[in-house]
């Protein structure tokens, strides 16, 4: 019996795995534009305990394995989600959609507005996005001549109710 998925914060000793799912999932990326110095691939061990420290981070855990995890990096009203993964022997089962729906939901309640990007040759990733309500903003490209596409989700969030 395959356990199920779990979707959790993100503890510092999550670390080590979440930079090898990281690492695994980016590689695909990596050959796609032929760019083996990514930054997902760049990062090391003591960035990702920072981000877990100053950001929402979660994982998935398929019983005790991490399998993907995602980041909202808060700025006002704003959360730029980023570092989106799951190992590749977990994806194109919903798990990428599964991660963006609990990262929006696990973000701050100011949060009205998610923002992120993806690389411009990925339209796989652009249709993930675009399915679960993000549109395209703009298009760029990264310091090494990577090709972007930023997209943006409005969200109308429910105040907390108010309590007499």
């Amino acid at each position: 019996m395959v356990p199920e998925v779990v979707i959790r914060r993100a503890l510092d000793e999550d670390a080590g795995e979440l930079l090898t799912v990281q690492r695994a999932a980016f590689v695909a990326e990596a050959q796609r534009y032929g760019d083996p110095f990514l930054p997902p691939l760049r990062e090391d061990l003591d960035a990702v305990r920072a981000a877990i420290a100053d950001q929402v981070v979660l994982v998935a855990l398929r019983g005790s394995r991490v399998v993907g995890s995602v980041r909202v990096r808060v700025e006002g009203a704003t959360g730029h989600v980023g570092r989106l993964a799951v190992a590749p022997d977990q994806q194109r089962r919903g798990l990428g959609t599964e991660l963006l729906r609990a990262a929006e939901d696990a973000a701050p309640q100011s949060v009205s507005e998610f923002r992120l990007f993806t690389g411009g040759g990925s339209a796989e990733n652009v249709a993930r996005y675009e399915r679960a309500g993000y549109t395209r903003t703009a298009e760029s490209a990264d310091d090494r001549g990577v090709p972007l596409v930023h997209l943006a989700k409005t969200l109308r969030r429910r105040a907390p109710a108010h309590r007499p």
